[in-house]
């Protein structure tokens, strides 16, 4: 079975969060997903607060960290994502992005990431826990992702317990 690349730039940018379904995944570095932004559309119970997505939005951008996954794992992945629940909460979509990590110009990588279904995404902003962020930003500050970007997820609001 072949492994793929997924791009993470939510709570999974934390290695242990990502290791619990995946303990295969292997950091390839950081990576950028031009023309789109950051949201928090879909309401999480387990996180108590609004969980990411990725929405298009030129000149924007979001960075993350590309993880190389063995395919044994993509199930287990697919389930903490909840792509198969009832309604769905994310599905799989393939992307382009620019990895900090290939070359000092940026090699283009095709890899996977999880986008909120739009079924159950909200058209309001949530805020995120503050358990969720302070997860991104540990993941954050690990794969070294741009000082600007780092303070611009520390300076999130966060939902109010």
């Amino acid at each position: 079975m072949t492994p793929f690349l997924y791009f993470a730039y939510g709570s999974n940018l934390d290695a242990a969060r990502l290791h619990r379904s995946c303990p295969s995944a292997r950091p390839q570095g950081a990576a950028r997903l031009a023309d789109h932004r950051l949201r928090f559309p879909l309401a999480s119970t387990r996180w108590g607060g609004g969980v990411a997505d990725v929405v298009p939005a030129p000149g924007d951008e979001v960075w993350g960290a590309l993880w190389l996954i063995d395919a044994v794992d993509a199930a287990a992945l697919d389930a903490q994502e909840g792509v198969h629940a009832t309604p769905p909460r994310y599905r799989r979509e393939p992307v382009e992005i620019e990895s900090a990590a290939s070359s000092p110009a940026g090699e283009r990588v095709r890899c996977l990431v999880y986008r909120v279904h739009d079924g159950v995404a909200s058209t309001s902003e949530l805020a995120p826990s503050a358990a969720y962020r302070d997860a991104m930003l540990r993941g954050a500050r690990a794969f070294a992702l741009p000082a600007a970007y780092v303070a611009r997820l520390a300076a999130l609001p966060v939902a109010e317990v």
